[in-house]
Parts: C-alpha cells; structure tokens; sequence
C-alpha cells in the first residue's frame, strides 16, 4: 500500500507516496471511514514527488471532497 490514514488525537494525517496504481479508492473509503468524530484538520499533500497526471488530478478530487465536507485541510507535519 502507498498511502495511509491514520488519526493522531483530533487530527487525521494522510500520507501518500507515488506510484499510486489504481489505490486511490481505497484511500478515498479509508478517509470517509475515519470521518467520524469529525476531525478538526486533517494533513494532507497537496502534492507528491513522482506523481502522473491522473494522479495529481486524483489528489485534486480528493482535495476537494475533503474541502467539501469542510475539514481545514493542513500541509503534512
């Protein structure tokens, strides 16, 4: 797996690395699994070495579900 979700007190940490192949839906159901209680920020990328065109739009896509719910979303500690 290239990614992983895990919560850190009040704070949901989002770590990606590239190649992606295909994960992006498991990262988007592992996101929404840990929605609740609703985090107070979540760390996230905003961009990742090594990304494809796909998969930069896909952290796009995931950018704004995630500002869609609106969860401040913070640069990686």
């Amino acid at each position: 797996m290239t990614w992983s979700v895990e919560r850190v007190g009040s704070a949901l940490h989002v770590s990606i690395a590239m190649p992606m192949q295909g994960t992006w839906d498991g990262l988007l159901e592992e996101i929404q699994a840990n929605l609740k209680p609703k985090p107070l920020a979540i760390h996230i990328p905003s961009k990742v070495p090594g990304a494809s065109k796909e998969d930069e739009e896909m952290l796009r896509v995931v950018w704004d579900s995630l500002a869609a719910v609106g969860i401040p979303l913070l640069p990686p500690v």
